[in-house]
């Protein structure tokens, strides 16, 4: 029997793919809204208020997923500096980002808020929490308890509005965000909440909690049985679901606030994908399909490999394609591709080629852009 030899390095384990095939299925989907020519169907706007449409979805199945990356970020002792780069490169990025999607740049109502300072909170929170846990129990229980106590919370914020009916006049959005930020948050506060604000951030920070819960039992089936990590990431998906649906009963399940019940509902979803890509990619594949796995996933990996490029980067070029112009610069460019449909199919289908060859080159030259 041969033994490893002295100050050899230990081997190194397989990546999980299959969390880069599902970032790469919710970027298609990302960059296929982002770059939808106005006006908007229903289903890919947001609600002025209640409601929950697909469109709804999109952040929080990447908060869900980002979840996942910290787990497998955190898993070991990280270095203080490591996370205060990112925290400080995802804020300063994130005023700069938020003033040119909209439009504002006046220092005096510069919107302050936004989805990249959102997810800044959320990796140094999870950052800080990982000191005090890195099981999947643990991040399990810190779950629980962040839904309860926003359950609680959301409960007593209905029973101080008229009708016990949370509206944009009275929420906990206004009464939090609007004292601390005023005329720095969301539409100066003329909506009368902040779908990116802390309010929203301890939503957001369930949907992350759930997703880092499910890291941790994949991370914990590389050292045991993948098909009972299969079993227990089913079982936790099936939990984030029924709590979801349970909560939705006390909390109305909507995007604006980022409720819990919507948290873990929009959560659970997220899990799903992993979930069936997991299955699919990392557990049932035998050495003899793993290279047919690898040929067949590269492409989506790539792109999953690049997600908070292609992420942020494709909603602010559409962004920016779609308000220049008369007609606008992105109708153009979609006259360039002939297809059924019109310009409008065009300019997605020339979005994504875009955003997925960058990705691939980025991917075979081993550059990955991270905060």
């Amino acid at each position: 029997m041969s033994t490893p030899a002295v100050g050899a390095p230990a081997p190194t384990r397989p990546r999980v793919m299959s969390l880069d095939v599902a970032r790469g299925l919710f970027l298609i989907a990302s960059v296929t809204t982002a770059s939808a020519l106005p006006p908007s169907a229903p289903w890919m706007t947001h609600p002025a208020w209640f409601g929950v449409t697909p469109y709804d979805l999109i952040f929080p199945l990447f908060v869900t997923l980002s979840g996942v990356g910290l787990a497998f970020a955190y898993r070991s002792p990280t270095r203080v500096a490591v996370t205060a780069r990112r925290v400080l490169v995802l804020l300063s990025v994130g005023v700069l980002y938020t003033a040119v999607h909209g439009d504002h740049y006046q220092l005096s109502t510069l919107r302050v808020t936004g989805v990249l300072q959102l997810y800044a909170l959320l990796v140094l929170v999870s950052a800080v929490l990982h000191q005090v846990t890195r099981s999947a129990w643990g991040w399990a229980v810190v779950t629980g308890v962040t839904a309860l106590v926003g359950a609680v919370v959301y409960l007593w914020a209905q029973q101080q509005c008229p009708g016990s009916l949370l509206t944009p006049e009275c929420n906990p959005s206004r009464w939090i965000d609007g004292r601390l930020l005023g005329e720095h948050m969301y539409a100066q506060g003329r909506a009368g909440h902040d779908p990116e604000g802390l309010v929203a951030a301890a939503g957001a920070f369930l949907t992350a909690a759930a997703g880092t819960t499910a890291g941790h039992l994949v991370l914990d089936a590389r050292h045991g049985s993948p098909r009972v990590g299969v079993v227990r990431l089913s079982a936790w998906t099936i939990a984030c679901a029924a709590a979801g649906v349970a909560l939705a009963l006390v909390v109305e399940p909507f995007k604006r606030l980022w409720t819990p019940s919507f948290s873990l509902l929009a959560g659970a979803l997220g899990l799903l994908v992993l979930l069936v890509a997991y299955v699919l990619v990392d557990v049932l594949p035998r050495r003899r399909a793993a290279r047919l796995r690898d040929r067949a996933s590269w492409p989506l990996v790539a792109l999953g490999r690049q997600s908070l490029l292609v992420y942020f980067g494709s909603h602010l070029l559409a962004v920016l394609l779609i308000r220049h112009g008369e007609p606008p610069l992105a109708q153009r460019l979609g006259e360039w591709v002939p297809l059924p449909g019109g310009p409008e199919v065009g300019f997605v289908v020339l979005s994504l080629a875009l955003w997925w060859t960058v990705a691939m080159l980025l991917h075979r030259a081993g550059i990955y852009v991270r905060a």
